[in-house]
């Protein structure tokens, strides 16, 4: 194929494209995945689900050769392969991607597309050439990019695309590219989801995808047909116009997770409720926010949602100290604080979930029991300040218990364990404190739907101690399943009173979506 993504032959829908017959593969005495079997068809966009440890991140793996299988074959386009490299795989039109945006922000959009294939002319790089095939390229893709900008310049939704762009750029030697998606609405709003979704369906004609998510009603919405692992095994397929959310959910996870799902039952009434323990007064930040006020009480959990760029993410920051107040005031336990720094935050006894885990939640080469004791280290004052190495170790122990982190060890590195343990361990930092005021942001972000169970349920037992939640969410069934009242967020405001979501009382979608609009 050319740099113009041309096609000298129409793949015939229907055909096999992608083959994956009896694979298997062991680390030591872990079985990651057992006679696993599944067949991609030309022109689909098949889904794969399953719990965190179910296999997906291993076969993906050796479907793009990072891994070779221990037994079974791959074919492609009809051809036994047995890739060695992620560039053998793309050779042969596989390619994957990343959950984790794999962009170089410094580098320009197009630098970005021929990462590692520069081209030269007369000894020299041919950027003029790069950037000129390069625009055509993503153009002729039906994406809106100035190949030319750098990419830190860019959205987050158009880095997504740049990097859909890429993985089509490196398979240009196949005529029907197989383009694996691992988690690529994790960290999108409403907006890059649908513009991804379009893309996805408008390229149908000249690839096929694999679409992996843990967001079950997105892989319905998208694919023709999903697979289902559990444990390493092929436990079900489904037909995605058949199926529905429960339907995956048990074949996941092996029991029924719908009706109590977000544990409605254990909410606490409003009148069982406790005192105020946050009052937001008037606060502006002199640019997204406010003025906006509101309060939250002991064992509530108070939701905010709103759609990209109505200032949820920066409330929550606000509420965490990262940020300064032109006006207004935030207090704590009755204690009134104007512009407060993070330590003050943290200090007063508010703590913080961010959205990216990864980038701002965790140290991820360090251990669990570093990262769980970071909030310890405010305590430590004097000359010598010293940690209380026992206290350190039993309040991690304990949180590990509490949480159920699946970890080797307390010593064990954080970059090893899976996205749902990562989340376990940025609320176990707050769970070692006794943090009595929680601001979570995305706290189910890309973790499978077990470990957003426990989450919940995680959630209910904090409230149950007295603790405060704020509740800040991209998920509207999740919002509108945990809290107790919700607020709706819009241009830095909130729009109206918030809304009821008492047990037995709680407000549509459509109502939220109504005030979001």
């Amino acid at each position: 194929m050319s740099d113009s993504v041309s096609s000298t032959a129409t793949p015939v829908a229907g055909e096999s494209s992608l083959r994956v017959e009896g694979v298997s593969k062991s680390f030591r005495h872990v079985q990651a995945l057992s006679d696993v079997s599944l067949d991609i068809r030309q022109g689909e966009v098949v889904g794969l689900v399953g719990e965190n440890g179910a296999g997906k991140s291993t076969l993906l793996n050796i479907l793009t050769g990072v891994l070779q299988a221990d037994e079974g074959t791959l074919y492609v386009d009809g051809e036994e392969v047995a890739f060695t490299s992620p560039s053998e795989a793309a050779d042969h039109g596989v390619s994957l991607v990343h959950q984790e945006q794999d962009v170089i922000t410094n580098f320009r959009g197009y630098e970005n597309l021929y990462l590692a294939r520069e081209r030269e002319r007369l000894g020299v790089l041919d950027r003029e050439g790069m950037r000129e095939e390069a625009q055509s390229f993503v153009d002729n893709l039906g994406i809106d990019l100035d190949v030319d900008e750098f990419v830190q310049s860019y959205s987050f939704n158009e880095r997504q695309m740049l990097e859909i762009a890429k993985a089509f750029h490196v398979s240009q030697k196949s005529d029907n590219p197989v383009i694996l998606l691992d988690e690529p609405t994790a960290a999108l709003e409403e907006a890059g989801r649908e513009l991804l979704f379009d893309l996805v369906n408008d390229l149908r004609d000249r690839a096929t995808f694999v679409f992996v998510s843990h967001e079950l009603d997105e892989v319905l919405e998208i694919s023709d047909r999903i697979y289902v692992l559990k444990d390493g095994e092929l436990v079900d397929e489904k037909d995605a116009a058949a199926a529905t959310a429960d339907d995956l959910q048990r074949s996941m996870v092996g029991r029924e997770t719908a009706d109590e799902y977000y544990r409605v039952s254990q909410q606490r009434p409003a009148d069982d409720l406790g005192s105020e323990t946050l009052a937001v007064d008037g606060i502006t930040d002199g640019d997204e926010i406010g003025p906006l006020s509101f309060s939250v009480s002991e064992g509530e959990i108070f939701g905010i949602v709103g759609v990209e760029g109505s200032g949820k993410e920066r409330l929550g920051r606000l509420l965490a100290g990262d940020g300064k107040l032109t006006h207004g005031t935030v207090s704590v336990n009755g204690t009134q604080l104007k512009s407060p720094s993070v330590a003050e935050m943290v200090d007063a006894g508010v703590g913080y979930i961010p959205k990216d885990r990864k980038s701002e939640g965790l140290l991820l080469y360090q251990s669990v029991l570093v990262n769980t004791s970071l909030a310890m280290v405010r305590k430590m004052k004097g000359k010598v300040p010293l940690l209380d190495l026992d206290a350190e170790k039993d309040a991690t122990a304990r949180a590990i218990e509490e949480l159920n982190v699946k970890t080797p060890g307390p010593d064990a590195l954080v970059h090893g364990l899976s996205g749902g343990n990562q989340q376990k361990v940025v609320i176990a930092r707050w769970l070692a404190e006794d943090t009595p005021i929680l601001v979570m942001d995305n706290v189910t972000r890309g973790i499978d739907v077990g470990a957003k169970e426990e989450v919940y349920r995680l959630c209910r037992e904090l409230t149950e101690q007295g603790v405060s939640i704020v509740f800040i969410g991209d998920e509207l069934p999740e919002v509108i399943g945990m809290s107790n009242r919700i607020a709706v967020m819009s241009e830095g405001q909130f729009v109206g009173e918030p809304f009821d979501a008492a047990q037995g009382n709680k407000p549509t979608e459509e109502d939220l979506i109504q005030e979001m609009i």
